[in-house]
């Protein structure tokens, strides 16, 4: 797991400035309704006339498809830095968003007078935020979301918390070959490197690489449907996943068959056996 950006004295003090703004409730059983899941790879300049209804944007993804002309029926994020705000320029009065408490306070002035619902993020056995929740937003207490690395990661757990466990994904590629976002980003620009995925090679980061695995893991124990649209790491990894469970029961696989829940194999493919340099 990569380190986060702030310390946890840094990340309850953020809290605390979101603290007075609804809070996302969770329903209690889950539908069976697909929901698109779209993220700001690269590969999303190639398939976001494909994205069905609903779907939920993440990172720069939102100002892409509102600049469209297609309105996302939620936004999610949870990144704490400053630079995640300025890159939300165009909010609209018909999204949700679904957001974090710990994002930076900026996100409050862009927001005002939108849809906005609060939910507090939970890293791993984070038990010291899970404390502080309880201390200064007990009404929160139901309202904790855990999750992965990414925000397409924990995008995933949010919208479970609204009943949905089926995904497509768009521009979930965690690889890039020119550049690493499908449009503008103000972030730093991360060091490269290179796995390999089959016969493939692509070129990522080591965050990327880390959603990468997470994803994978997730795929293979959870009870959720999940497909990829596009071209990439993750996409060619769900490929292999499918093919390498095809041949261990040595017959064609269904999506339902595949991206439903299956036990653990030894081993990730990313995680296992591929080389970084």
């Amino acid at each position: 797991m990569l380190q986060g950006v702030l310390s946890n004295d840094e990340r309850h003090e953020q809290m605390s400035k979101a603290l007075g703004l609804p809070m996302l409730k969770k329903k209690n059983k889950f539908n069976d309704k697909w929901i698109s899941i779209v993220c700001y790879g690269p590969s999303l300049e190639k398939t976001w006339k494909q994205i069905k209804y609903p779907m939920v944007t993440v990172s720069g993804a939102h100002d892409f498809m509102v600049s469209k002309g297609i309105v996302p029926s939620y936004h999610i994020d949870c990144d704490p830095r400053e630079h995640k705000a300025k890159m939300l320029k165009k909010p609209h009065r018909e999204i949700s968003y679904l957001m974090a408490s710990v994002c930076h306070p900026e996100f409050w002035n862009v927001l005002k007078g939108k849809q906005v619902r609060l939910w507090h993020l939970i890293n791993g056995d984070d038990l010291e935020t899970v404390a502080w929740v309880t201390k200064n937003h007990p009404e929160g207490i139901d309202s904790m979301i855990g999750g992965g690395s990414s925000v397409g990661m924990r995008a995933m757990n949010v919208l479970s918390a609204l009943g949905y466990r089926r995904f497509r994904f768009y521009g979930f590629d965690c690889s890039f070959v020119d550049n690493q976002y499908a449009g503008e980003h103000l972030g730093k620009q991360q060091a490269k490197t290179f796995v390999r995925a089959g016969d493939r090679v692509f070129v990522t980061t080591r965050q990327l690489l880390q959603t990468a695995i997470e994803m994978e893991k997730f795929i293979e124990t959870q009870d959720a449907e999940v497909v990829f649209h596009g071209d990439g790491l993750m996409q060619e990894t769900a490929k292999i996943l499918k093919q390498r469970k095809q041949n261990a029961t040595g017959r064609k696989l269904d999506k339902r068959e595949f991206y439903g829940r299956q036990p653990r194999q030894n081993g990730g493919f990313l995680s296992h056996g591929t080389k970084a340099k």
